[in-house]
């Protein structure tokens, strides 16, 4: 029961995590935009280092609330990963 708990929380993560880039990348494919899934695999890499990296801190630091920091910035870093993609997409199809 405790391994299916730890696949739904890693499943919840990383839908929060690439939710936001992957319905960006798919709403500039639906306008024809051939190349809006090709940078994905920079950006998402990148989002799930720059989570990692941001709750490691928050451990080390010890913050009170070590979760609550997690899922906030998980979500944020989802958010600013697929303004991010979007930007590019968008420079892209110019």
């Amino acid at each position: 029961m405790r391994i299916l708990l730890i696949l739904v929380a890693v499943l919840v993560f990383l839908l929060a995590l690439w939710g936001p880039p992957l319905m960006v990348a798919r709403k500039f494919w639906l306008r024809d935009n051939p190349w809006a899934f090709r940078h994905l695999r920079f950006v998402l890499p990148a989002q799930l280092l720059v989570a990692v990296v941001l709750a490691f801190t928050a451990e080390v630091f010890g913050v009170p609330n070590p979760a609550a920091i997690m899922a906030g910035s998980t979500i944020a870093v989802g958010l600013l990963g697929a303004g991010l993609l979007a930007a590019v997409a968008a420079w892209t199809a110019r």
